[in-house]
């Protein structure tokens, strides 16, 4: 009998804070409006009652002398606004998920190439496309450099079409 029981360690769901969170945005409201709903029972509504019904002051049914209380009424609509705005407040900071640090890709240094502008005669068709981000496009490996032969340049051949698109041999007679 001398032994102590185990206890168990109370776990809470992962969202309990969010749950307790918004029970508090929801007796804030609740307070709100409650404040709203007797402010205006007490200042507006007794005494338009109190001025319909008239009476005698001695009697148990006086309801007062009909004086309305616009000031108090304010007063609660302030409140009111005001726990709608701390309300407001609190269930964006309870929306907010747990922060968590956004890792930092290295990015590889490009080198900049001077702009080629087309000929003169050559109307681009097609608009110059960025590159992909570096974290999805590595650039290729600079090649080794080559010693150039010199080539003899030969004139090109002239090719012919006809209206269709098909070359043509401008030799050939039909």
């Amino acid at each position: 009998m001398g032994q102590t029981p185990a206890v168990s360690s109370v776990s809470l769901p992962e969202n309990a804070g969010r749950w307790i969170g918004r029970v508090i945005v929801a007796v804030l409201v609740a307070e709100g409006i409650w404040g709203l709903l007797t402010s205006l029972t007490r200042n507006v509504i007794v005494p338009a009652l109190a001025r319909t019904m008239g009476g005698d002051a001695q009697s148990p049914l006086y309801l007062g002398k009909g004086d309305f209380n616009f000031p108090a009424l304010f007063i609660s609509i302030l409140e009111l606004c005001l726990a709608g705005i701390v309300a407001v407040a609190l269930n964006y900071w309870l929306g907010r998920g747990p922060r968590t640090a956004v890792p930092r890709i290295a990015t590889a240094r490009r080198a900049t190439a001077k702009p080629v502008s087309p000929p003169p005669a050559a109307k681009p068709t097609q608009t110059a496309v960025p590159p992909p981000p570096a974290e999805f496009w590595s650039p290729p490996a600079p090649k080794p450099e080559t010693a150039k032969v010199p080539t003899k340049s030969a004139k090109p051949q002239e090719v012919y079409y006809n209206i269709v698109g098909e070359p043509i041999n401008p030799t050939e007679n039909d």
